[in-house]
């Protein structure tokens, strides 16, 4: 089989794993997150490194997605390829910019979610948008978005007021295009009841993209937080106070070790409790450091 015709076998085998999930309207619960599993599992094998090759050339570039990083060269090909398997299994197409890639995540774009109400069954419907409203403080604008639509033969018409984030360079097209966005967002979620993640990279630096912390994140961040202020606070302590922490110090925690190595050069009084933080100190990994145990050494040393 010719390279083209493996590329041709591969996307039709694609569109297959696509459209099993988004031509099965029916599906709910457990057969839907089961279908889109299976989905998934067969883009992720087809979706070789060899086949996204090409496809990594669409990115930076409107004719195909745009990303946050497009200035620094964009995003690694693993980061691509989750985010275009999501995209797709949305019902976007990771050309003609329905998709962007924002802080790893996969978003819907105006032209995304555009398509998308454009091709739903039996929609008619028409968008307009007023002239924004920006707030006393010039960091935000309401728009008041008018939307008409027709589904099923019944009609019903909404204005929705929306808020723009701006700064002083904000245009008022953007303002527009931002609103036209959102507003028809809102409506495939009123015809459809699907919450769709729509933002495009304008919005970059409005968005709340801190990760979000894991529960075992978060629990060693408070035991880190605990030691540390454990150690801070022992300036008053003995050594014997002080050891009490060291149990609770993992041997990649290189902040706590040097913290607590500082402590105790600080409180040693004998060459046996200063001795206690030997294993913790190398010359090639921190010069400085061996450099107070050493003279905290030669100093206690010259006591005896």
């Amino acid at each position: 089989m010719s390279t083209e015709n493996k590329t041709t076998a591969v996307a039709l085998k694609l569109n297959e794993a696509v459209g099993s999930v988004l031509n099965q309207t029916n599906l709910l619960g457990f057969e839907r997150a089961y279908a889109t599993a299976q989905s998934i599992q067969v883009l992720k094998e087809l979706l070789t490194d060899e086949y996204m090759a090409p496809i990594m050339q669409l990115q930076g570039n409107r004719l195909g997605f745009k990303t946050d990083k497009d200035k620094t060269g964009g995003y690694p090909m693993d980061v691509v390829r989750n985010c275009l398997i999501e995209a797709v299994l949305m019902g976007l197409q990771i050309y003609g910019n329905e998709m962007n890639i924002i802080a790893g995540n996969t978003y819907a774009t105006k032209e995304g979610v555009g398509r998308l109400l454009a091709t739903w069954r039996g929609l008619k419907y028409s968008l307009i948008c007023g002239v924004p409203k920006p707030a006393p403080d010039g960091k935000s604008a309401v728009v008041e978005v008018t939307i008409k639509w027709t589904i099923n033969q019944e009609s019903k018409e909404e204005t929705i007021p929306i808020s723009i984030k701006m700064d002083a360079y904000t245009s008022v097209d953007a303002m527009i295009g931002k609103a036209t966005r959102k507003g028809r967002a809102w409506l495939l979620s009123a015809i459809s009841g699907i919450e769709i993640v729509e933002a495009d990279v304008t919005d970059a630096e409005y968005l709340d993209i801190t990760p979000k912390r894991t529960v075992a994140e978060t629990t060693k961040s408070k035991e880190f937080d605990r030691v540390k202020a454990h150690i801070e606070h022992a300036g008053t302590a003995t050594i014997a106070i002080l050891e009490k922490c060291k149990p609770a110090i993992a041997e990649t925690d290189h902040e706590l070790i040097e913290m607590y190595v500082r402590k105790t050069i600080e409180l040693s009084t004998t060459e046996s409790e200063l001795q206690s933080v030997k294993n913790w100190v190398d010359p090639e990994q921190d010069l400085e450091l061996f450099t107070l145990y050493d003279d905290k050494a030669r100093e206690l040393k010259g006591k005896k």
